[in-house]
């Protein structure tokens, strides 16, 4: 029972660490599966056993095959508990369904990535699901490849191989899929058997490469060194069924995941040891699976898959989502999902502040939703960078004359809020969950109104620590972006608000025409000098206090340099400089 005993171990840390919810995918072919009532019995305990969440069957004859197994077999066992996802009937006898447990998926789309099967070409099925208490979605792919070992087989699944490995290269970088069923592949050999280095091997394009979780590659044919992975054929003799005989000594079966799966990426990750040859053992090389003592299942359980098909079912199990949490500690501080002023395609933005002690660089962390929005940091020949104490906004439009007024440090794409409920996730550059907010209607924003966190030691998923903004900036709009909704972050001494540290805050209004006010926080007793250059790094302004007291103080610009002299509109750069503290901001000047 040791593998067993690794796939519970495996679950159990994964729940006690607290990194998502497991569920078990399962790729099983069913040996021409219309509604054979002698082997029903023998599913019922294969499928009770292996407890999946998620089933992918091969060789289902029709819509006949596909309804019967979903009601005599999988909703016998649990009622109610399974549907089947939007089948299509490939007129084949080689049809693949999927069924599901809608308590934790949802279905969303099938769809054939055509072959054309005028030629003996078998096409693939996509089914996308969506995981219902994270929104995660995940596309499978059932692949049932042309069977046989002569030289126009190995073709024929090097053809149906290229046709898929095309289509999975086209997805988006990152994407998570799982393709699994049987290859009816007998080795890596490509000289024999092309197919598997099409499918695997990185080439020109690697979105599509797909990755073994056991990494158990090989010259697996007939080959006792690879008897732990054999899948097929589950029995020595022929029961009645016409199933192929022969004892374990093929790999035709198997879960293969995406480059995303494999990592400890937020959305979904592979369960390390989960991956299982159901009921192989690793000692039935060239045997029947129910050959004498099976010690990784019970003798009623091996005889079930002997007797059910000739093809064993694999496992593997997934979290929901993945990834460790993030060591570093910025948060969400402030959403515009519905600016008043302009459209949302300008007028939207979010900002964050750094609650750590260092200075971040987000270069390569990722903005996304649990949808389909998604955008990854980056500057050319840059860094976006964020120091302690200080926000940082990033918006829909960096244009100050088309987003409503705000001042953006950072402009992204492809991410939109909705104006009643969604989510906004930020990711570090190892793909690890930073900070989260998934607000709701219920949360104080709305139309033209910013929401900002009233402390940011608050769990910003809870709408009461919100509040609605009432500051207008830019053309109208409520909000306080780039600094604090107060002004006032700080601790309390002797009956009166101190900073916890050096700051330096967005001037407000921001852009502004023709007076804006710099506020910035000292701990200590300093010189404090504020000066104010323009982009070509000449001295403009200048406000210079040799002996400033500690606190939150302002100095107000009017647009004028040290002699009086009236600037011309502009982006400007200012600056403050103590003993011990340096910080530079943007603002800008219309006219």
């Amino acid at each position: 029972m040791i593998k067993k005993r690794l796939v519970l171990l495996a679950l159990l840390v994964s729940f006690c660490l607290g990194q998502g919810q497991v569920y078990r995918f399962m790729t099983y072919n069913l040996l021409n599966y219309e509604n054979p009532v002698s082997r029903n019995a023998y599913f019922q305990t294969v499928i009770k056993e292996t407890a999946p969440d998620v089933l992918v069957c091969e060789e289902v004859k029709g819509s006949t095959g596909y309804n019967n197994f979903l009601n005599n077999v999988l909703n016998v066992v649990s009622p109610g508990a399974w549907k089947g996802a939007q089948f299509i009937d490939q007129t084949t006898n080689v049809d693949i369904a999927l069924y599901y447990k809608p308590t934790h998926f949802k279905f969303v789309s099938t769809r054939t990535i055509s072959a054309p099967q005028s030629y003996g070409l078998r096409s693939v099925v996509e089914f996308i699901l969506e995981q219902v208490s994270t929104g995660v979605r995940v596309r499978v792919y059932g692949v049932h490849l042309k069977a046989g070992r002569d030289t126009d087989n190995a073709s024929t699944r090097k053809t149906e191989a290229t046709i898929l490995r095309n289509y999975l290269n086209d997805l988006a970088p990152g994407t998570h899929f799982i393709v699994c069923g049987d290859f009816n592949i007998y080795s890596n050999a490509n000289n024999t058997e092309p197919a598997f280095n099409i499918l695997t091997q990185p080439g020109d394009d690697s979105d599509g490469q797909l990755f073994d979780p056991v990494n158990r590659i090989g010259e697996w044919h007939n080959n006792g060194a690879f008897a732990e992975v054999h899948t097929q054929s589950t029995r020595t003799t022929d029961p009645g069924d016409g199933g192929s005989t022969g004892g374990l000594d093929d790999r035709f079966d198997w879960i293969f995941v995406s480059g995303a799966v494999m990592e400890e990426t937020y959305d979904m990750t592979y369960v390390a040891d989960s991956y299982w040859a159901f009921g192989n053992d690793g000692n039935h090389f060239n045997r029947a699976v129910n050959y004498g003592t099976n010690t990784s299942v019970s003798t009623a359980v091996a005889n079930a898959l002997a007797m059910a098909s000739d093809h064993l079912p694999v496992i593997a199990d997934f979290r929901f989502p993945a990834g460790e949490p993030s060591p570093y500690k910025i948060v969400i501080s402030e959403i515009m999902p519905n600016p008043a002023q302009v459209s949302d395609t300008y007028g939207e933005w979010l900002e964050i502040y750094n609650n750590d002690t260092i200075t971040i660089d987000l270069t390569g962390w990722v903005l996304k939703d649990i949808g389909n929005d998604y955008h990854q940091i980056e500057v050319e020949n840059g860094k976006v960078i964020i120091d302690p104490g200080e926000y940082l906004v990033m918006g829909r439009s960096a244009d100050t004359l088309l987003n409503g007024g705000y001042y953006a440090d950072y402009e992204y794409s492809n991410v939109f809020f909705s104006n009643a409920e969604d989510q906004v996730i930020l990711l570090d550059a190892d793909q690890q969950i930073v900070d989260e907010v998934d607000y709701t209607n219920a949360f104080p924003y709305g139309s033209g109104v910013s929401m900002y966190l009233t402390d940011m030691n608050l769990d910003n998923n809870l709408a009461g620590s919100w509040k609605a903004s009432t500051t207008p900036y830019g053309k109208g709009d409520k909000g306080t972006p780039g600094r604090a909704w107060d002004d006032t972050l700080g601790i309390e001494i002797g009956g009166s608000k101190l900073p916890v540290g050096f700051s330096l805050y967005q001037n407000y209004p921001n852009p502004f025409n023709p007076v804006t006010t710099i506020r910035y926080g000292i701990p200590e007793r300093t010189r404090v000098e504020i000066i104010i250059f323009d982009l070509l790094g000449r001295q403009i302004r200048s406000f210079i206090d040799p002996n400033e007291n500690p606190g939150f103080h302002f100095v107000s610009w009017d647009g004028k340099d040290d002699r009086g002299q009236t600037v011309g509109a502009g982006v400007y750069l200012y600056r403050i400089r103590t003993d011990r503290y340096t910080a530079v901001r943007k603002m800008v000047l219309l006219k």
